[in-house]
């Protein structure tokens, strides 16, 4: 089944959903009692993080997949509403029930994607936005293209009729005309967006080009082994088919297929496989590459980036570690082009000097009034309590958010304000939860800005008030960790003591050593000690 590029938040995997149909077995976990035994138990349990699933150390089955499915969206709980429902048959995963917004939906179906033994996601949420007007509606998405400073040059037009966005008009790259229904979802009042965007590619490009872009694309890409991975190119159409070892990689091989010249990619030929710990079938992907290679590889991902390929940032590759120099024009693309250079096979960092030179003249008063419309019409952002001001180009984010997600949305949001060329974030999150800020796969909307200060920030939301014995720390980690089709926790050994974790081992990918590092911090400990090395040519299955 060719598969075009709209509604890509709907993602089917025909070869085990047909299964899925005729079993019907669902296993709900929705922990209603949840709240009285909470209750009971005092008010310093609230404080808790989500308890892990339980489950056969080991097997991976159904029950298994809906619990954690359910467990990862409740680590979102400023996103998701209790009555998003989960259920799995054959690893393929069912979400149905209502969110707000089309931004909510997508993700939820990112996550679920992500955990391991999940073949498949079928998607039946349904949105019910908020009711606004069909006209500001409209106003608001033309608002958003014509302010963020990677669109604002694109000739399209907005109009919407019972909250259905439809886009006309016509880009340069498939790349920019998803940027442009991207940019529509993050508007408050829509539930749908038809993108029928035209991509007018000049360079009449062969089908041997396209497919040796996409070959480069998969195999340069840190969450894909692209080795096992194939792409026939006829007429501009793609079909792929091979072996990925989650669903989450399969959606990441699809987006990596767009590539200039492109018209439609099917992928129901690619194979999701999860591998057991330890299985001996797991492929190695080396990661020694010269850095020449990782030169080009950076640069060319750069070129594909609709908020990067305008600057052209300077590059240097040194021992495998990246370094960025020259100028872009807004916040965004800097954090866009770190984003990218860490996703390349082979970085084992990045050292960015990058420099914000934003064009023409925008006042601080200007900026100011942007960054409040956006925040007013983001259906992510609960912007009632928040304060914003704009000093000297430096965005000032101040007052409270119910969740670390909403936190770097706000982050993301004031860096796409033209002009701006700092943010200061000073956003307090409430209630005194942790929420997991995920950054994989979905990094072309999201960047982390909390990479490094999550160890604190955990340690002063939780403190002394969480009881959860070390024991219970050290099996919700090793829990996360077996969950998660990132880490191979068998190179890693986990240590708690006074609630504090203690990692050791090794890892074959930067993609493994941020995830074990998250997974630490969201299963309870008070302070994640993070001593886990990174091998040189690591592997990605």
């Amino acid at each position: 089944m060719s598969k075009n590029n709209s509604n890509d938040g709907i993602r089917l995997f025909p070869m085990v959903a047909k299964a899925a149909t005729r079993e019907h077995q669902q296993y709900r976990v929705r922990h209603k009692w949840l709240p009285i035994l909470l209750i009971l138990a005092g008010p310093q349990v609230l404080s808790l993080p989500v308890l892990q699933a339980t489950t056969e150390k080991g097997q991976i089955d159904d029950r298994g997949i809906t619990s954690a499915v359910e467990r990862a969206l409740d680590l979102e709980k400023g996103v998701f509403p209790d009555d998003v429902d989960v259920s799995t048959s054959q690893g393929v995963v069912t979400l149905s029930g209502p969110v707000s917004n089309l931004l909510a939906k997508e993700r939820a179906v990112r996550i679920a994607a992500s955990i391991r033994g999940v073949r498949g996601v079928i998607d039946r949420i349904s949105v019910t936005p908020v009711s606004r007007s069909d006209a500001d509606v409209r106003k608001d998405i033309q608002a958003a293209l014509r302010q963020d400073p990677a669109t604002e040059s694109y000739r399209v037009a907005a109009s919407v009729q019972n909250a259905v966005a439809t886009l006309t008009g016509s880009v340069g790259s498939h790349a920019e005309k998803q940027l442009l229904a991207l940019i529509a979802k993050g508007v408050s009042g829509v539930k749908e967006v038809r993108n029928d965007v035209a991509v007018n590619d000049l360079s009449k490009r062969t089908d041997s080009e396209i497919a040796a872009d996409i070959k480069a694309r998969l195999q340069w890409d840190i969450w894909i082994n692209g080795n096992l991975i194939d792409a026939d190119v006829r007429d501009g159409k793609v079909t792929l088919a091979g072996i990925v070892g989650s669903a989450i990689a399969k959606v990441r091989a699809f987006d990596d297929s767009w590539v200039n010249g492109v018209a439609s990619v099917d992928d129901s030929r690619v194979e999701v496989a999860p591998l057991a710990k330890g299985d001996a079938r797991r492929r190695l992907k080396y990661a020694i590459r010269p850095d020449s290679d990782i030169k080009k590889a950076v640069q060319a991902a750069f070129h594909l980036d609709p908020r990067v390929a305008a600057f052209s940032p300077d590059v240097a590759v040194e021992g495998g570690e990246v370094v960025l120099g020259g100028s872009v024009g807004n916040l965004k693309a800097k954090t866009s082009a770190e984003q990218d250079a860490r996703d390349i096979v082979g970085v084992s960092g990045v050292d960015s000097h990058l420099k914000v030179r934003p064009d023409g003249q925008v006042t601080d008063a200007e900026m100011k009034e942007q960054l409040k419309a956006v925040i007013r019409w983001d259906p992510l952002l609960d912007g009632s309590r928040m304060v914003v001001d704009v000093v000297n180009r430096v965005a000032l984010l101040s007052g409270a958010v119910t969740s670390t997600f909403r936190k770097a949305e706000a982050q993301d949001v004031a860096s796409r304000t033209k002009g701006v060329v700092s943010v200061r974030n000073e956003l307090k999150v409430e209630p005194r939860f942790y929420v997991a800020y995920y950054e994989w796969p979905d990094s072309h909307r999201y960047v982390s800005p909390y990479a490094d200060q999550l160890s604190d920030y955990a340690s002063g939301m939780f403190g002394p008030e969480l009881y959860l014995t070390d024991e219970r720390i050290k099996k919700n980690i090793e829990s996360a960790f077996f969950w998660s089709p990132f880490v191979h926790s068998a190179g890693i050994k986990v240590v708690v003591d006074g609630g504090v974790a203690t990692l050791t081992g090794t890892v074959g990918t930067s993609i493994a050593w941020r995830e074990a590092d998250r997974d630490a911090r969201r299963s309870g400990a008070t302070r994640v000690i993070n001593r886990v090395k990174l091998k040189s040519g690591g592997w990605w299955w």
